[in-house]
């Protein structure tokens, strides 16, 4: 390669002292003054400058020097000036040469520049709009390397997905799979001028996502950097796409499943009313012998729980749907809390209360019945998951713009990336799943009535203290609910 740069260097200077002499050989026989010589060398040397560069036209100039002197000065025909003035007019003319040289090998290096920047600028518009095109059926990152390839013209481009954790490649580079990976876990960003290769790390803000090498490149730094983002760009698209669209797949999952639940729920609802109308009637007539009589209570009690879970789903879907109509009036928290507990007594099975309330105003706006049944579901959950006859403490506290409700249990943990996938429908805590019979759809229900009312729930859980479900209503007067 070098030498075949010196040879052609040494090409275009014979060529330039050729026409040189060419010049000199005609403006001799048409008998040019040194004035009209030199005006026609500078020509020349101008011309070589802007063609070949600054170097070829400096060798000519001075070869312009030798022949204008040779042939136009006194004497002629020998290396030799006796007028002052003529050494002016030569030293004058390789000056000017030499600066006009100059400035035109500067102007044509920026004509260079410009159009390889504009060429690159447009091998990275193309790849902008490609990437837009990618198909998202298919496998993206293979897509992007193959795009980035054929766009930049490279030789090869590797790409590593940290999202994904795997390796793409598109070409003929050979990099090993652990090389890309480590300049994403190294944050390496280089260039190697000598081989061609650069690595860079994808970035989206300043959160690493993956790393780019490209191999047989001559694009500058620049342009590097911004087919980097551009590739960033593209993965996080393709992500968030996929992202989307498994949202909207789970959307309709859900949206079915709440449905068919919804169906059974109104399909359950007669036949229940009417065993549990039929088991409680038979224990009203006390005509039952002890064995029957328990049997019956049995049924009866199972089929109240059945119940309880149909109005729970229809709650629910009425929730999601906004069908639901809050009926608010003022509703003594406290007093609700305490008629809570003593309905709750078969739930509990054994656990004792302890009540504590510390708000000087117990009054709320909100809907008596919903309101209620959120209680009892946060009761019964903590008595279910909570060690056996471990004490319940219910807290009742006041602040400036909410009334907070905290129910805390002894003996059970929820960990911290599970806080509130528990409120998600039909979620349940993997600890739990197994151990414990539930459904999962208690605790939707607490949020939605509490997001109904225009207030909170979350949870608060460690080994020591237990766990507690918390939920805050707003202290909103009635003409503003």
């Amino acid at each position: 390669m070098i030498a075949k740069s010196i040879q052609g260097v040494l090409c275009r200077i014979a060529g330039g002292c050729a026409a040189g002499m060419l010049l000199t050989l005609l403006s001799y026989r048409l008998h040019f003054n040194l004035s009209a010589a030199t005006s026609i060398h500078l020509f020349l040397v101008v011309v070589i400058a802007l063609r070949w560069g600054l170097f070829e036209a400096s060798v000519v100039s001075i070869l312009s020097v030798a022949c204008l002197d040779y042939f136009f000065t006194q004497p002629l025909f020998q290396f030799y000036i006796t007028d002052s003035h003529d050494w002016i007019a030569l030293l004058v003319f390789e000056a000017t040469a030499l600066v006009v040289s100059s400035l035109s090998d500067r102007v044509s290096h920026h004509a260079r520049e410009l159009e390889r920047r504009q060429a690159q600028q447009q091998k990275l518009y193309e790849l902008s709009q490609h990437i837009l095109l990618l198909n998202r059926e298919a496998a993206v990152d293979q897509q992007l390397v193959d795009l980035m390839r054929s766009s930049l013209r490279v030789k090869g481009v590797a790409l590593w997905n940290a999202y994904e954790m795997h390796q793409w490649k598109s070409g003929d580079c050979d990099f090993s799979d652990d090389e890309v990976r480590s300049a994403y876990f190294l944050e390496t960003n280089d260039d190697d001028l000598i081989t061609g290769v650069s690595r860079r790390v994808l970035r989206l803000g300043t959160r690493p996502i993956g790393s780019l090498f490209l191999c047989g490149h001559s694009l500058d730094s620049a342009s590097i950097n911004a087919a980097s983002s551009l590739a960033a760009v593209a993965i996080e698209r393709a992500r968030s796409f996929s992202t989307e669209a498994n949202a909207e797949a789970a959307k309709q999952s859900e949206q079915l499943r709440s449905a068919i639940l919804d169906g059974l729920a109104h399909a359950f609802k007669s036949p229940l009313t009417t065993i549990r109308a039929s088991s409680s009637g038979l224990l009203a007539m006390n005509t039952l012998s002890g064995a029957e009589e328990r049997l019956v209570s049995l049924i009866d009690r199972h089929a109240g729980h059945l119940s309880d879970l149909a109005n729970h789903l229809l709650l629910t879907a009425k929730l999601d749907s906004g069908d639901l109509k809050v009926k608010r009036e003022q509703v003594d928290v406290a007093q609700l809390i305490r008629n809570t507990i003593a309905e709750s007594s078969q739930e509990l099975d054994g656990h004792s209360i302890d009540f504590q309330s510390s708000a000087f105003c117990n009054a709320v706006y909100a809907d008596r019945k919903l309101l209620q049944m959120a209680l009892f579901q946060v009761l019964d959950n903590a008595a279910k998951y909570s060690r056996p006859k471990s004490q319940v403490i219910i807290a009742l506290r006041e602040e400036e713009a909410e009334l907070i409700i905290s129910i805390r249990n002894e003996g059970s943990f929820i960990p911290d990336y599970e806080r509130e996938k528990v409120f998600q429908r039909f979620y349940r805590c993997s600890e739990s799943v197994k151990s414990i019979s539930g459904t999962g759809i208690g605790l939707s229900v607490v949020r939605r009535i509490a997001e109904a009312h225009r207030g909170r729930t979350w949870v608060e859980s460690d080994y020591i203290n237990g766990t507690t479900f918390a939920i805050a209503l707003p202290r909103m007067a009635k003409e503003k609910v």
